[in-house]
């Protein structure tokens, strides 16, 4: 399936191929899995059948030609295809997607005015070669992306089993042995000692887990929303890693906080807990701000810490790889903030540490709408 990046590149191509044309439409078809989808399109134009097989079908057989095409006021016997999509026009202009090693497809053109020229023919040649291009570079970019997304998650999975095994295994198996011990030991007294080390032993991993859960999916997210989730997330970073942390969050106005679409809204708390990790981990810093404001229709989430700062080389561009090792997780932050549309930066702080700042437009975006139970006197449960 094409990607949401490249849906949007042939879109903005199919505009741009109108203009350049002077058409009155203009269609991306791309070939998939065996059928030809029309992927993208613009101008008056009212496609019947957007996928058809490319194996039986008139669209097909002129795909697998591999040649370029002009009509002047076609009939139905010269161009079924036509039919086939619902397209009618005085004049129509096809040319050939060629992409080696990532599929094809057809750009086609119509006029139901006049009639298409020469030179016409060759820019459509051109402007095919272009849109191939640049759909084949966004391919090997979505490619290079997810290989490299797909390492920052197994980096992550590894960590889980890492800290399931180290700390909740061996903890476990540590009291399944003292109590077993106590057990055959005979004493009853030694077996009432243990018993209250046991329980307590439990609750401390049973607390481990719930760190361990929260990290996966916070609940607090789906069931009280944006605001209550960062505080909660703050207020274990101070608990667990010692570090002071501020909340500065200015969503909506009053005493109705803004709500925004689930998928910005888990981007958001996942590049703070993500910040904050590193600080903890990396800065050797003892306070950290966390500042989320929605103002110019945009919304800004940062993260700023008092700590030693970043290496020279880790500011600034780097590459996807060189961002993994680093340890950073900047590699999976990156890519979260570009699948929301945002930008995400890296900066020394003003005056000591460092600034971890994400900025996330909100036009096109699903609509917001204020949270359930954020209005004065609604009840919500607390957090754990």
């Amino acid at each position: 399936m094409l990607s949401g990046s490249e849906l949007w590149l042939l879109r903005l191509m199919a505009d741009r191929g109108l203009a350049l044309l002077d058409a009155s439409a203009l269609l991306m078809v791309i070939e998939e899995r065996g059928e030809l989808r029309v992927a993208a399109s613009s101008g008056n134009v009212s496609v019947r059948l957007r996928v058809l097989p490319v194996e039986g079908s008139a669209l097909g057989a002129l795909y697998k030609s591999g040649s370029a095409l002009s009509l002047d006021r076609p009939r139905g016997n010269e161009a079924p295809w036509l039919h086939e999509l619902g397209i009618e026009g005085r004049a129509v202009l096809v040319a050939p997607l060629t992409m080696e090693g990532h599929g094809g497809g057809l750009v086609i053109a119509v006029r139901s005015d006049n009639r298409f020229r020469g030179p016409d023919e060759s820019a459509l040649a051109a402007f095919a070669a272009s849109v191939a291009q640049r759909l084949a570079a966004e391919r090997s970019v979505e490619i290079e992306r997810l290989r490299y997304g797909m390492q920052a998650r197994e980096r992550e999975r590894t960590r889980w089993a890492r800290e399931l095994h180290d700390e909740t295994i061996q903890g476990l198996g540590a009291l399944r042995l003292r109590l077993a011990n106590a057990r055959d030991a005979g004493d009853q007294q030694e077996l009432s000692g243990a018993v209250d080390t046991i329980l307590e032993g439990l609750g401390t991993e049973i607390e481990g887990l719930r760190h361990l859960i929260t990290e996966l999916r916070p609940a607090a997210l789906d069931e009280l929303g944006l605001v209550p989730a960062l505080e909660a997330l703050a207020r274990r970073a101070q608990a667990i890693d010692g570090l002071e942390v501020r909340t500065e969050i200015e969503l909506g106005s009053g005493s109705h906080e803004q709500r925004f679409d689930p998928e910005l809204e888990s981007t958001l708390y996942r590049i703070v807990q993500e910040a904050l990790t590193n600080v903890s981990r990396h800065a050797k810093a003892t306070q950290a701000v966390v500042r989320v404001v929605e103002r110019d229709g945009q919304v800004v989430a940062s993260v700023t810490d008092d700590g030693q700062g970043i290496p020279t080389q880790t500011q600034g561009s780097r590459t996807p790889e060189e961002e993994l090792k680093g340890g950073f997780g900047l590699a999976g932050m990156r890519e979260r903030a570009e699948l929301v549309g945002g930008e995400l930066e890296l900066r020394p702080a003003p005056t000591q540490g460092t600034v971890v700042r994400l900025k996330v437009p909100l036009a096109g975006r699903p609509e917001q709408h204020p949270a359930a139970g954020s209005q004065e006197g609604a009840g919500s449960p607390a957090l754990a």
